[in-house]
């Protein structure tokens, strides 16, 4: 036992490194760039006067991009500025589109000058401001080395990884080790309470339709089920929100309460949530309860047992629930992605501040740091869950052998 589970944790190390090359490839997949969306974002219309009052209302608070950032760009921005823009002007494509329509040679100095003043005022400060642009993007994807090669990138996140810095975010310069603190027990919470639903649901279920098999409770619990597999939770959370605003005239709590501060708050806030994530986790475990509770159900022991003279109840409880739980807890084990993958679209409609709106959040806005973190914690959280199921599944099963 002792060395199947070292030998597990050692295999945990190159798992988690094949993860994050595998969701590193991805993000770079992602259409867009980070870059890109924060200084649309930032900026009015993509010029220059709005990226001026970037920088003037940036410099006056050490927020996004910070204070040695916006430095940084200013710098290269206003020295743009001061070039006198004709032979800066001269590379772009529209400066080029011009000489070749006119037959000038841009190598002749006087004859591009003409060009160039040629062309209207604001043309030229828009190709200016677009130059001008151009380098801000630059001077932030150098800063925060978005200018690397894949494995260059992978390689910074790693070695910082490794001290358990998992870097910082491009919008608002916070920390992710702070971020992922403070949001993944809102997040376990949710995961806990909808599993622990589930389960309530479930198994109860799935074994009083494989006592009743093919009975009318048989057919409806199977119904039952195949809802669940078919009905997307955001279709019940969009319900609930709805029925109970109309008939009720109920709304959820907007801000977010922390469990040991105000717990009657948090839990009117969380229960439901949890409630309507555990259904739809509860058609799959329904099912394997039934398919499994049929199976031992068939066994020579319970045969044996009833024989036996023992009552149906206990044959039931007692012999057959415990084997048919076995695959059970497996199953649990591993439905963990599977609510996290749930709860992003449960955290964003009741505005849950869990890591998986924190994912949906960075993934809108093409926010690495975070979306590698997250997929890691997760990548980690499955990886040792799985770990202890198999190690528990050996435990309550003296045949299994590790």
């Amino acid at each position: 036992m002792l060395q199947y589970i070292i030998r597990r944790v050692l295999l945990i190390i190159p798992t988690l490194l094949g993860v994050s090359l595998v969701v590193m490839g991805m993000i770079r997949l992602l259409p867009g760039d980070a870059v890109d969306i924060m200084v649309s974002e930032n900026t009015t219309g993509g010029g220059l006067a709005g990226f001026e009052r970037l920088v003037d209302a940036e410099l006056q608070k050490p927020s996004w991009p910070g204070v040695e950032r916006v430095e940084t760009l200013e710098n290269v921005t206003f020295s743009q500025r001061q070039v006198a823009g004709l032979d800066v002007m001269a590379t772009t494509a529209e400066v080029k589109g011009r000489a070749a329509a006119a037959g000038v040679d841009l190598n002749d100095t006087e004859a591009r000058r003409s060009l160039v003043e040629s062309i209207p005022t604001a043309e030229r400060m828009a190709i200016r401001n677009a130059i001008a642009l151009e380098a801000y993007k630059d001077s932030i994807r150098e800063e925060l080395g978005l200018d690397k090669s894949f494995l260059g990138q992978w390689w910074d996140w790693l070695t910082k990884a490794v001290r358990l810095d998992l870097g910082t975010s491009l919008y608002g310069a916070q920390s992710v080790n702070d971020e992922l603190t403070r949001r993944l027990p809102v997040t376990i919470q949710l995961g806990a309470f909808a599993m622990l639903f589930g389960a309530l649901v479930a198994i109860p279920t799935g074994i009083i339709s494989a006592v009743r098999q093919d009975s009318l409770i048989d057919y409806v619990m199977r119904s039952f089920a195949v809802a669940m597999l078919s009905l997307p939770s955001f279709f019940f959370a969009t319900l609930v929100i709805a029925l109970l605003s109309r008939w009720f005239k109920y709304s959820f709590p907007i801000f977010y309460s922390d469990l040991w501060e105000d717990p009657l708050a948090n839990l009117e806030q969380v229960l439901v949530p949890a409630f309507i994530l555990g259904l739809a986790l509860s058609g799959t475990l329904m099912r394997l309860t039934r398919t499994e509770m049929l199976e031992v159900l068939r066994q020579d022991y319970i045969r044996t047992a009833r024989a036996k003279g023992l009552a149906a109840r206990l044959v039931v409880l007692r012999h057959a629930v415990r084997n048919a739980l076995l695959p059970i807890i497996t199953i649990l084990g591993i439905q963990i992605p599977v609510l996290i993958g749930g709860s992003v679209v449960i955290e964003v409609i009741f505005d849950i501040p869990g890591i998986a709106k924190y994912l949906y959040e960075a993934i809108r806005g093409r926010d690495y740091p975070p979306i590698i973190a997250v997929n890691m914690v997760v990548a980690t959280i499955v990886v040792v869950t799985n770990l202890i199921v198999d190690v528990f599944y050996a435990y309550l099963d003296p045949r299994v052998k590790l």
